[in-house]
C-alpha cells in the first residue's frame, strides 16, 4: 500500500510537466491552423497540397510568429499553473507580507553574483556537450535562430525576460517542486524538478544547462521560501543571456584563460550562494503561515 501511495505521489509530480506539454502542443497546432486559415483568405492556393507543406514550413520559419506563439503558450501556462499554485499552496488566510520579509539587499547582491556565475557555468556546459556531440549544438543554434535570438525583437525580449521566467517557475519550482517535496527528500525533489525542466527544453544543449540552472532555481526558491525569488533569479539570468554584450564572453583557444574563467564563475556562484544565504538569515521574519506547506 505504501509503495502504491509513493508511486501515486511521484505521478502527481509529473502532472504539471505533462499539462504544460499539452498546452504547448495545443497552442502551437492551433496557432498554425489559425495563421494558415488567415493566410488562405488572402491566397487560397496555400491550401493546395503542392503548396501546403511549403506554407507550413514558411510559417514555422517566421521567427516573430514563433516568438508570439511561445509568448502565448507561456501566458496560458502561467495562468493555469498560477491558479493551481494559488489554490493548492498559498495560505487561505494570508497575513500581509512585507517586502523585507521576502527580499533584502544582501539577497539581491547574492542573486546577481549567482546569475553571473551560472551564466558562465552554462556556457562551459554548452561547450562540453557540443564537443561530445557537435550535431547537438547545430540543432540548438538552429532553434535559437528560429525563434529570433540572432536578432532579438520586442516580443521575444518580453517573452525571454518576463513571461517565460514566470511561467517556467510556476510549473517547475512552483507546483512540481511543492508536490515533489512531499514525495521525496529535498535533494531528490530538487534534482527531479530540474531534470524535468531540462527535459522540457527538448534539446540536449539547453537540456543540459537548464538542468543545472533548474537546480539553482530550486535552491533559491526553497532557501528563500518564496516563488517570487526564483522568478527574480530566472528573470535576471535570462536578461543577461539575452542582452549581455559579446565582449563579456571569451571565445579564444587559451585553455588557461578558459580555466581561469571557469574557476571565477564557480567562485562567483559560491559567493552568491553565501550572500543569498546570509541575507535570508538576516531578513525580517516571515509570517508563520508561509512557513508551512498547505
Amino acid at each position: 500500500m505504501k509503495v502504491l501511495k509513493k508511486i501515486g505521489s511521484i505521478l502527481l509530480c509529473l502532472l504539471p510537466f505533462l499539462l504544460a506539454f499539452v498546452i504547448q502542443i495545443i497552442v502551437s497546432v492551433g496557432g498554425l491552423m489559425i495563421k494558415l486559415i488567415i493566410t488562405s483568405l488572402q491566397d487560397p492556393s496555400v491550401l493546395q497540397m503542392d503548396h501546403l507543406y511549403n506554407s507550413l514550413l514558411g510559417m514555422m520559419g517566421d521567427s516573430n510568429f514563433i516568438a508570439a506563439l511561445s509568448a502565448l503558450y507561456a501566458i496560458i501556462a502561467a495562468l493555469v499553473m498560477g491558479f493551481w499554485y494559488w489554490k493548492r499552496f498559498v495560505p487561505k488566510k494570508q497575513p500581509r507580507r512585507e517586502i523585507s520579509s521576502i527580499l533584502n539587499p544582501a539577497m539581491v547582491i547574492g542573486l546577481i553574483f549567482l546569475v553571473i556565475g551560472t551564466q558562465y557555468i552554462s556556457g562551459y556546459i554548452t561547450l562540453i556537450v557540443s564537443a561530445i556531440h557537435p550535431a547537438w549544438y547545430d540543432t540548438y543554434e538552429s532553434l535559437m535562430n528560429g525563434i529570433g535570438f540572432d536578432n532579438v525583437s520586442l516580443i521575444l525580449a518580453l517573452y525571454s525576460v518576463l513571461i517565460a521566467p514566470i511561467s517556467e517557475e510556476l510549473i517547475f519550482r512552483g507546483v512540481t517542486l511543492k508536490y515533489a517535496k512531499k514525495a521525496m527528500p529535498f535533494m531528490a525533489a530538487n534534482i527531479f524538478q530540474a531534470f524535468l525542466f531540462g527535459l522540457f527544453h527538448a534539446n540536449m544543449i539547453q537540456g543540459a544547462y537548464a538542468f543545472v540552472v533548474g537546480m539553482f532555481c530550486g535552491y533559491v526558491c526553497l532557501k528563500g521560501g518564496s516563488i517570487y525569488l526564483s522568478i527574480l533569479f530566472h528573470m535576471l539570468f535570462n536578461l543577461w543571456g539575452t542582452f549581455s554584450p559579446e565582449f563579456l564572453s571569451y571565445s579564444g583557444d587559451s585553455i588557461l584563460i578558459h580555466l581561469a574563467i571557469a574557476a571565477g564563475a564557480a567562485l562567483f556562484a559560491l559567493f552568491g550562494i553565501f550572500l543569498y544565504g546570509r541575507g535570508v538569515e538576516n531578513r525580517e521574519p516571515m509570517p508563520e503561515a508561509y512557513l508551512r506547506d498547505e
